[in-house]
């Protein structure tokens, strides 16, 4: 990633991971904690990801957080990241999104809000928080 796509998506300067927040990026799968990931599939290179992690104090609320490498932005993979990880955040009884954006990364914006319903916006401390309601999973017919 560029360092203006690390700027926005970590809100600031990010020159290199830290070693808990590598070991919290691949902590998923259960927990509360879950990631999605597009391959490249010529490459096999991981072009981009998403991932939730389920709030403490509300069980049907959850953060959640998305990359795309330069090379690949615009192209969709943002949005079908987001589609599957709503899918699988709905699925685990999450009912919100919440996310932390720079205010004016509108890509990122238009990316949360199209995981549900806008429920609520704020501004603070240099940052906009966005919490959308989800869709809900569509339900299974009958059995006659």
């Amino acid at each position: 990633m560029s360092e203006r796509s690390r700027r926005l998506r970590y809100h600031g300067p990010k020159p290199r991971l830290r070693e808990a927040e590598i070991e919290q990026f691949v902590d998923v799968g259960c927990c509360g904690r879950e990631a999605v990931a597009a391959i490249d599939v010529v490459s096999g290179a991981v072009v981009g990801t998403a991932r939730f992690v389920r709030d403490l104090d509300d069980s049907a609320s959850a953060e959640v957080a998305f990359e795309v490498v330069d090379s690949c932005q615009g192209r969709g993979i943002g949005r079908r990241l987001v589609a599957e990880l709503t899918s699988l955040a709905r699925r685990e009884g999450i009912e919100r999104f919440r996310a932390v954006v720079a205010p004016g990364n509108a890509p990122a914006i238009a990316l949360v809000r199209s995981a549900g319903r806008l429920a609520s916006s704020s501004f603070a401390d240099g940052v906009l928080e966005l919490v959308v309601e989800l869709e809900p999973l569509p339900e299974l017919p009958q059995a006659a």
